[in-house]
C-alpha cells in the first residue's frame, strides 16, 4: 500500500495541528513571555525537529502496513502493549477534548449562550464516520483542505503582520528566557502532537529521508505559529492577548480584507471546521488501531462489518471521547483551565513515553517476521 504518502502525512499533519495551535498558541504565548511571545515558536523549532529523528529512525524497520505503534509493540512485546493501550485511552478522551474545545469556538465566535451540546455530538459523529472510512481517505481529505485553509489563514497573517505594532514585540531581554522556555514548551507539545501521533497511521509506503522532511515540515510549521502569535500580540498586546478566550479569532474579528469583516470571521470559523474534523477522526482512528494492537484483536472473516474488531473499538474510543466531551468542562472557566494546564502537560508526558519507546526500537531495530530478525 503506497498510501499515505510522505504529501499526505504532511498535510494530515498541517490541518490536524491547526486547529488546536491557533486555540492554544496565541494567548499561552502572551502569558508565559509578555511582549516576546512570538519568539516561542521559533525556539521551539531545533526541538521538533530533534522529536523527528528518533521517530524516523523507528520507522526504518516497520513492515507493509504497519505504523510506530507496531513497531513499538515488535520491540517491546509487553510493555508495549501496555503503553498502547494507555495511549489510546489518552487519544480517545483527546477527541472529546477536541471537538468540546471546537464547540467552545462556535459559541464564541458566532452562536452565543448556545449549549455545546449539539455541536459536541455532530462534531463526535462526524469524526467516527471519518475514523470508520480509513486511513487513506482521511489523509486524501487532508491534502483537498490544507489549500483550502491556507488560502484562509495567509491573507489574515499577512494583514496583520502589516498592522501589527513593532512596540508590543519589541526589546527582548534575558529577564524573558523563563517565560520563553514554558512557551517554547507549549509549542513544542503542539507540534509534537502531529509529529509523534501522525506516524501511528504511516502505514504507506517508507518516506525517503523522513527526518529530513518533517524536521523541515517542522520548522515550517514553528515559523507560521510564529507569525500568527506575532499578529496578534502586535495587534492586542500581551496583556489583552492572555486575557481574550480565543485571541487568534479575536484577530480575525478585527481584520477587515476590502471593507469587509464579518464576512471573514465567518468564512474562517467554517472553514477551522475541516481542521476539527481531521483532528477528531485521527484521534479515534489512531485510538482504534492502538487499542486493537494492545487487545491483539484481528478482523474475522463471515462477521459483519459493524461487529469487527476496527468498528468495536471505533465506537467504544468515541463512547470514551463523548463521556470526556460532556463531564470535562461544565462552565467556560474550567475549559480554559483543562485547555491550558490538564491538556497541556498530559500531552507532554504522554509524547515523551512515545519518543522514549521510539527511541528504543529505533536502537532495537526489530524486523517483521521472515525479514531478517533483528538487525
Amino acid at each position: 500500500m503506497r498510501e499515505p504518502t510522505r504529501r499526505q502525512i504532511q498535510a494530515l499533519s498541517f490541518v490536524a495541528l491547526l486547529s488546536p495551535a491557533t486555540r492554544l498558541l496565541p494567548g499561552a504565548a502572551a502569558r508565559y513571555a509578555s511582549h516576546a511571545g512570538w519568539l516561542c515558536p521559533l525556539l521551539a523549532a531545533p526541538l521538533c525537529a530533534l522529536i523527528a529523528l528518533p521517530v524516523s529512525a523507528a520507522l526504518r524497520s516497520k513492515g507493509p502496513g504497519e505504523g510506530l505503534g507496531e513497531v513499538i509493540l515488535r520491540a517491546l512485546p509487553r510493555l508495549g502493549r501496555a503503553l498502547l493501550a494507555l495511549y489510546a485511552l489518552w487519544l480517545a478522551l483527546y477527541a472529546g477534548f477536541a471537538v468540546r474545545s471546537a464547540a467552545s469556538r462556535f459559541i464564541y465566535t458566532i452562536y452565543t449562550g448556545a449549549s455545546p451540546r449539539p455541536f459536541v455530538a455532530v462534531g463526535l459523529g462526524v469524526g467516527l464516520l471519518g475514523a470508520l472510512g480509513g486511513v487513506r481517505r482521511l489523509a486524501r481529505a487532508a491534502e483537498l483542505f490544507r489549500p483550502l485553509l491556507i488560502l484562509a489563514l495567509l491573507p489574515i497573517v499577512g494583514v496583520g503582520l502589516a498592522q501589527l505594532d513593532w512596540r508590543e514585540l519589541l526589546p527582548v531581554s534575558p529577564a524573558d528566557a523563563p517565560g520563553l522556555a514554558l512557551g517554547a514548551l507549549d509549542a513544542l507539545g503542539t507540534v509534537g502532537f502531529a509529529l509523534v501521533n501522525v506516524p501511528l497511521l504511516e502505514c504507506g509506503e517508507p518516506i525517503e529521508r523522513r527526518a529530513r522532511a518533517m524536521a523541515a515540515w517542522s520548522a515550517r510549521e514553528c515559523l507560521l505559529l510564529g507569525a500568527i502569535c506575532a499578529c496578534v500580540l502586535g495587534r492586542f498586546g500581551p496583556e489583552l492577548s492572555a486575557a481574550l478566550t480565543s485571541p487568534f479569532f479575536a484577530l480575525v474579528r478585527n481584520t477587515s480584507l476590502f471593507g469587509v469583516a464579518e464576512r471573514i470571521e465567518a468564512l474562517v470559523t467554517a472553514l477551522w471546521v475541516l481542521s476539527d474534523f481531521v483532528l477528531a477522526a485521527f484521534s479515534l482512528m489512531a485510538a482504534s488501531r492502538l487499542a486493537r494492537l494492545a487487545l491483539k484483536a484481528r478482523s474475522r472473516p463471515g462477521l459483519p462489518r459493524f461487529l469487527q474488531p476496527r468498528a468495536l473499538t471505533s465506537l467504544a474510543a468515541a463512547a470514551l471521547a463523548l463521556a470526556c466531551a460532556l463531564a470535562v468542562a461544565p462552565d467556560s472557566r474550567t475549559l480554559r483551565f483543562v485547555s491550558d494546564c490538564v491538556v497541556v502537560y498530559v500531552n507532554l508526558a504522554m509524547l515523551a513515553l512515545m519518543l522514549a519507546a521510539a527511541a528504543f526500537a529505533a536502537r532495537k531495530r526489530v524486523r517483521p517476521a521472515g525479514s531478517g530478525g533483528v538487525v
